[in-house]
């Protein structure tokens, strides 16, 4: 016997003709026409960003001044990029960046509201209209490193959380404290239900005294221009700016290459995306030809298997060509070697052509 929280329904679906299917073959290879269009910009611009990146980080690392002393400013670094290492202070409060989350209950605590009047069967499955707490961060400010003020943006790279437990319930308040987690629950936190809450803090970047029981201060790398007392953002003559945050002790190169890796993972990371956009768009202007052999069982495998290899080819041969314009510019031989990368496939497939002439001769 099927419970009160769940229920069956049968849908049936009418197997679509050859027309129809090629009519959605039709309207995938106009869909796939969009996706290879879109994949070019993509990729080139990738390469562009992936050059821009690089050239700023390698300016970066020639113009860094390493600061040997942080509790006073040097007036001759005005508006230069320089590099420091220290611990975090305040003028106000221990942690610097704490956040409040609530979540609700239903089967799983969540900090958003999910919409009952969607569900397939609302009826006795209601969620509550509206959030008791929302989820809040707050930041301490100013900050300082030394004798220099931290930019929003440096403080904004602060971004490790963790746990700041409660120890105790607010005073004539139904309340109770678990696991340093506050929850307000009408049976209990151990046996929860749709409409409870609880709420737990997390912090970030500890400011206070050293020894503390919450945590040590915390020690940050920091790549930024110096502005008078203040850190903040340095526009690099390639067009970026630099201003970079570390947790721990790293020196400038250090720091520079961190961020050298960061940006060769997301230049592939969005290579992929481009060549995936294109593999795929390829294959559904091509769809119409695997639909039209698909009522016979051995040759649409056939079809299919050769479709995905030009594809796969096609693919990535004009992902090369793209990634080797946008090179060429900056690294002539790099940008040269990509382009011959590329036309490998269509010089095998001409030499195989022209053996396949000979040995009918």
């Amino acid at each position: 016997m099927a419970s009160n929280d769940s229920h069956t329904r049968v849908t049936y679906q009418e197997n679509p003709g050859i027309m129809q299917n090629i009519q959605s073959s039709f309207a995938a290879s106009l869909v796939g026409i969009g996706l290879v269009l879109t994949a070019f910009p993509v990729l080139y611009w990738n390469e562009g960003r992936a050059v821009q990146t690089s050239l700023s980080l390698d300016e970066g690392l020639r113009a860094v001044i390493p600061l040997h002393s942080i509790n006073e400013i040097n007036r001759k670094n005005q508006d230069k990029l320089v590099h420091l290492v220290g611990h975090l202070h305040t003028d106000k409060v221990e942690e610097m960046l704490k956040i409040l989350r609530s979540w609700f209950f239903n089967k799983e605590w969540l900090s958003h509201i999910v919409n009952s009047h969607q569900f397939d069967n609302p009826h006795g499955h209601q969620n509550p209209t509206s959030m008791a707490v929302s989820s809040q961060t707050q930041e301490a400010a100013p900050v300082h490193v030394g004798a220099f003020t931290l930019s929003r943006g440096l403080i904004s790279k602060i971004d490790e959380f963790h746990p700041l437990p409660a120890k105790s319930a607010p005073s004539g308040k139904d309340v109770k404290v678990v696991d340093g987690i506050f929850y307000h629950s009408l049976n209990g936190p151990y046996n929860p239900t749709v409409g409870d809450v609880r709420v737990r803090f997390s912090f970030a970047g500890f400011c206070g005294a050293a020894g503390s029981q919450l945590s040590e201060p915390m020690t940050v790398s920091i790549v930024a221009r110096q502005h008078g007392g203040t850190l903040s953002y340095y526009r690099t003559q390639s067009g970026d700016t630099l201003e970079l945050l570390y947790p721990g002790e790293m020196t400038a190169k250090e720091i520079f290459y961190a961020e050298h890796s960061a940006n060769s993972v997301l230049t592939w990371v969005l290579r992929v995306v481009g060549w995936f956009l294109m593999f795929l768009g390829f294959l559904l202007m091509t769809s119409i030809l695997t639909t039209l052999v698909s009522w016979l069982p051995i040759i649409r495998e056939i079809v299919g298997l050769g479709v995905t290899l030009i594809c796969f080819c096609l693919a990535t041969s004009f992902s090369l060509v793209t990634i080797a314009i946008g090179w060429i510019a900056h690294r002539p031989v790099l940008g040269v070697a990509l382009l011959a990368a590329a036309a490998v496939p269509f010089y095998l497939s001409r030499q195989r052509n022209r053996k396949n002439k000979e040995s009918k001769y």
